[in-house]
């Protein structure tokens, strides 16, 4: 005998399936990333800089969502490596902006076509029309979770 309706528990069965796939990928990508000596966090803050070249500190933990500290912590490290630098604002001196290094830019152009190929080979399995459709469907679903 079942012991709830299934229709109920499809949330439930999505978020576990959803919480499944997350780790998978985030193991794979930090395996792929570690091969750059990098971590996926430092992986989105260089992403974010090369976007926007510019961006105050706190900007870049609203867009790649971690908490002041944890920023601090990353662009620490990614300063160590050379690949930032932080520079304090012109008019507010309590703002401070991480912009890409000569380096961080270097690194960068030549770390994006490994990345791209390596998510290439990752998702080989799936045609574009699938992929797209899943990207439409899961930003629908975040779309629809942060409204509630």
């Amino acid at each position: 005998m079942e012991m709830y309706d299934i229709h109920e528990a499809l949330p439930f069965k999505l978020l576990v399936v959803l919480g499944k796939m997350n780790k998978v990928l985030q193991s794979k990508l930090d395996q792929h990333f570690f091969q750059f000596n990098l971590t996926s966090t430092e992986f989105m803050v260089l992403d974010a800089l090369w976007t926007h070249k510019k961006l105050p500190t706190q900007q870049i933990g609203a867009i790649v969502l971690i908490t002041s500290g944890a920023i601090t912590h990353v662009l620490n490290s990614l300063e160590r490596k050379g690949l930032i630098k932080r520079t304090q604002g012109d008019t507010d001196k309590r703002v401070f902006y991480a912009e890409l290094t000569e380096q961080g830019k270097a690194f960068w152009l030549e770390f994006v076509p490994k990345h791209q190929e390596y998510m290439k080979n990752l998702f080989a399995g799936f045609d574009q029309d699938k992929l797209y459709k899943l990207i439409e469907l899961i930003k629908e679903l975040g779309l629809y979770i942060m409204s509630h």
